[in-house]
C-alpha cells in the first residue's frame, strides 16, 4: 500500500518558495565616503576605494559598512606595498566575500547586476557585441 495521497498545494506546510535574487543597478550613484588616513595610503589603494564605491555593490552598502571597508582598504594597501602573506590574503578574501566583491560572493549573496541597463548605458547594442565575436570563415 503506497500511503496517503499528497495534500493539496494550499495545505502543504513546506512550499519551497524560491528566493528571488536582488537586482543591483548597473552603476551606483554613491559618492565614495572619505577614506580614513588616505594620505598615508598609496594612490593605487585610493583608486581601489573609488572603484569599490562606483561598483553596483555600493548600492547596498550602508554607513555601518564603511569602517569594515576601510579596514579592507588598509589590508589591500599592505598587499600593494609588498607585505602579502597567506594570512593577509585570506583575510582580504574573507572581507571581499562579505561585501560581494567577487562573482562567487555575489552568487552566494543572491545579488545580480542589472546587465540590461549596463549594455543599454554602454552605447553599444546587442548587435555590436555579437559582431565582435562573429567572423567570416573562408571555405
Amino acid at each position: 500500500m503506497p500511503g496517503p495521497p499528497p495534500k493539496p498545494p494550499g495545505q502543504r506546510r513546506r512550499r519551497n518558495k524560491s528566493v528571488k535574487a536582488e537586482q543591483l543597478p548597473a552603476s551606483a550613484a554613491k559618492t565614495p565616503p572619505i577614506l580614513p588616513d588616505s594620505d598615508a595610503l598609496l594612490e593605487r589603494t585610493r583608486e581601489w576605494w573609488r572603484t569599490v564605491w562606483s561598483s553596483p555593490m555600493a548600492a547596498v552598502f550602508l554607513e555601518a559598512d564603511v569602517a569594515a571597508l576601510a579596514r579592507l582598504a588598509t589590508l589591500v594597501d599592505r598587499v600593494y606595498r609588498g607585505e602579502s602573506s597567506a594570512r593577509l590574503l585570506g583575510e582580504i578574501r574573507a572581507l571581499e566575500d562579505r561585501f560581494g566583491l567577487s562573482p562567487l560572493a555575489r552568487r552566494r549573496l543572491q545579488w545580480e547586476v542589472d546587465r540590461a541597463a549596463a549594455v543599454a548605458g554602454g552605447g553599444g547594442g546587442a548587435g555590436e557585441a555579437e559582431e565582435r565575436w562573429l567572423r567570416v570563415v573562408s571555405e
